[in-house]
């Protein structure tokens, strides 16, 4: 029995590993409300993932589309990355590399601003 419950509580702390906000987007002069974004933290807890859901980056985008942004690093409570190349149904997109992302998580709050491609993007959310 005991090994069963060791399982059960390892699987429950990758669980929490994952957060997920709800907020404002803006791209330039661009703002998007009420954006769902996941932040899905490593094993290592040194590395983090950020998807955000059902995102337009413009006005005269026709569809949404969710957009990951990995590896992002991850340490006291502060994120960061440069150079990474954005992804959406696994295709990457380098026209949109991420530089320059920076930003702070809690367990309430998400922040973060990054250059992505030309545009500036910039999130701040609440926990969901």
């Amino acid at each position: 029995m005991k090994p069963i419950l060791t399982l059960i509580i390892i699987l429950c702390a990758f669980c929490a590993q994952a957060q997920t906000f709800i907020g404002t987007m803006t791209v330039d002069s661009y703002t998007r409300k009420n954006v769902t974004v996941k932040l899905q933290t490593s094993s290592s807890s040194e590395t983090c993932s950020i998807t955000l859901y059902d995102v337009k980056f413009s006005w005269l985008m026709p569809v949404t589309v969710d957009v990951t942004i990995k590896p992002v690093t991850k340490k006291n409570g502060q994120i960061k990355g440069n150079n990474i190349v954005p992804t959406n149904d696994g295709k990457r997109y380098e026209k949109y590399t991420v530089r320059q992302l920076k930003g702070t998580v809690s367990n309430t709050k998400l922040q973060f601003s990054c250059q992505m491609g030309s545009k500036r993007l910039s999130y701040e959310g609440k926990k969901k």
